[in-house]
C-alpha cells in the first residue's frame, strides 16, 4: 500500500470511488439479471440488458466530450447526483409489498449512466494527475481495487440478495453518498479547459471526428477490441462450455458441476489479482508497455483456449491461473500504452472513444456463442487464437507508427 499513499490526493480519491463503485456492482448489479428474470421473464430481461449497454456507451461518449470542455470534476459531480437519484428511486421501488421492477430498471439505468460519467471523466483525471513514472502503478492499483471490492461485494450479495434485497439497496445508497461527498467537497479539479470563442469551439461530432482520424490510436483500438473480445469470453462462451461439457466431480461431499466451476474460476481470478498484482507488477516494472500487452494477452488467450479444450477440474483450474496471470500483466500495460498514444489536449474525448471497445467486443463475443454449436469448442479456440495474432500485429503496427511520429 506504500504506492497508494505516495500518490496525488485526487488519485487516491479516484481509486476510493472506484472501490465503492465496484463494491456496489458486486453487491447488487451482478445479481440484477436474476432480479429482472424473476419479475419480468428472460425475453424482456435480454432487452433491458441491451438498453443498459447502450446507455453505458452513451454516458461514456458524453462524459469524454464534456470532461474536455468543462473540466473533469463537474462531470463527476453530475454523475454522482444522477446516481443518488437512481439509488433513491431503487429503494422506493422495492418497499415491502410495493415492488415495481420497471421503475427499478429505470433506477439502475440512472445509476449505471451516472457511474459511467464518473468513471470516464475519472479516467481522464487519472491521466492528468499521474506521470509517466507512476501511471502504470495507478492503473495497477485501480485494477486491484476493483477486484478486491467485487470479492467483498459478491460475498455480501450471496448472504443478503435473496433474504434482504432492500438492505443491499440501502448499502448502495450509502456508497453513492460517500462518493458524492468525496467528489463534491474533497476532490479538486485537475484540468482547466481553454475557453474558446463560440465560433472556434468544437461540437461533440467535431471532437470525436478528430479522434477517429487519429489512425495510430484507432489501430491500437483495434488491438484493444481484439483482446477485450478474449476477456469477454468470461461472460459468453466459458459459461456455455462449462454448463454443457464440464464433467461433474464430488469434492469432500461437495458436488462441483458446470455453474459452480464457473464461480470457482471467477473467484480464483479475483483472489489471484488481489494477492499477486503488486508482486507481478514489481517483476515486470522494466518491461515496455508493448511487451506487457503482448505477453499478458498471449497468456490470457492461452489460458482461455485451454479452458475450452478441456472438460475436467484440474486442467481448467490450471488454465484459470494461466489466464489470470496474463490479465494481471496485460491490464495496466494496455491502459498505460493507450494513454501514451493519446493527444494530451483531448484526453476526455479519447477516453470516450475507448468506451466503444466493451460494447463492440460484447457483440462479437455474443455472435461467437451463436455459432458455437456449429464450430464447437475447437472452432471457438481457433477463433481466439487468430484474434490474439491479430491483436499482436495491430499493437506492433500502432507502436511503430507512434515511434516514427
Amino acid at each position: 500500500m506504500k504506492e497508494f499513499w505516495n500518490l496525488d490526493k485526487n488519485l487516491q480519491l479516484r481509486l476510493g470511488i472506484v472501490f465503492l463503485g465496484a463494491f456496489s456492482y458486486g453487491t447488487v448489479f451482478s445479481s440484477m439479471t436474476i432480479y429482472y428474470n424473476q419479475h419480468l421473464g428472460s425475453a424482456i430481461t435480454g432487452i433491458l440488458l441491451a438498453l443498459s449497454a447502450v446507455a453505458t456507451f452513451v454516458a461514456g461518449i458524453l462524459a469524454g466530450f464534456f470532461a474536455d470542455r468543462n473540466g473533469r470534476k463537474p462531470v463527476m459531480v453530475f454523475g454522482t447526483v444522477i446516481q443518488l437519484l437512481g439509488a433513491l428511486l431503487a429503494i422506493a421501488s422495492n418497499l415491502p409489498g410495493h415492488v415495481n421492477p420497471w421503475s427499478t430498471f429505470i433506477a439502475f439505468l440512472l445509476i449505471s449512466f451516472g457511474y459511467n460519467l464518473v468513471i470516464t471523466a475519472g479516467n481522464a483525471m487519472i491521466i492528468d494527475a499521474s506521470n509517466a513514472e507512476n501511471r502504470k502503478v495507478v492503473f495497477m492499483l485501480d485494477y486491484w481495487a476493483q477486484n478486491l471490492s467485487v470479492i467483498l461485494g459478491a460475498a455480501l450479495s450471496a448472504w443478503l440478495f435473496r433474504p434482504a434485497f432492500e438492505a443491499l439497496l440501502v448499502i448502495l445508497l450509502l456508497t453513492v453518498l460517500v462518493s458524492f461527498f468525496l467528489t463534491t467537497f474533497v476532490m479538486t479539479e485537475t484540468f482547466r479547459p481553454i475557453v474558446k470563442a463560440k465560433e472556434e469551439a468544437e461540437n461533440i461530432f467535431q471532437a470525436y471526428k478528430t479522434v477517429l482520424q487519429d489512425k495510430t490510436y484507432m489501430i491500437f483500438m483495434g488491438a484493444n477490441i481484439a483482446t477485450t473480445f478474449i476477456i469477454m469470453q468470461f461472460d459468453n462462451f466459458l459459461p456455455v462450455h462449462l454448463s454443457n461439457s464440464f464433467k461433474t466431480i464430488t469434492f469432500f461431499g461437495f458436488e462441483i458441476y458446470g455453474q459452480r466451476m464457473l464461480t470457482i474460476y471467477l473467484i480464483l481470478a479475483c483472489v489471484l489479482v488481489v494477492l499477486l498484482m503488486t508482486t507481478l507488477n514489481r517483476l515486470t516494472k522494466d518491461w515496455s508497455h508493448q511487451k506487457g500487452f503482448i505477453w499478458g494477452s498471449l497468456f490470457m488467450a492461452i489460458g482461455m483456449i485451454f479452458s475450452f479444450l478441456t472438460t475436467t477440474f484440474t486442467p481448467i483450474f490450471i488454465a484459470g491461473i494461466v489466464y489470470t496471470l496474463g490479465e494481471i500483466v496485460y491490464t495496466p500495460s494496455v491502459q498505460t500504452l493507450g494513454v501514451d498514444l493519446m493527444n494530451p489536449e483531448k484526453i476526455g474525448s479519447y477516453n470516450g472513444v475507448a468506451a466503444i471497445k466493451m460494447p463492440i467486443a460484447s457483440i462479437l463475443a455474443g455472435l461467437l456463442v451463436s455459432i458455437s454449436p456449429m464450430i464447437k469448442a475447437t472452432g471457438v479456440s481457433l477463433v481466439l487464437a487468430l484474434t490474439e495474432v491479430l491483436a499482436i500485429i495491430l499493437v506492433l503496427v500502432a507502436v511503430n507508427r507512434h515511434q516514427k511520429t
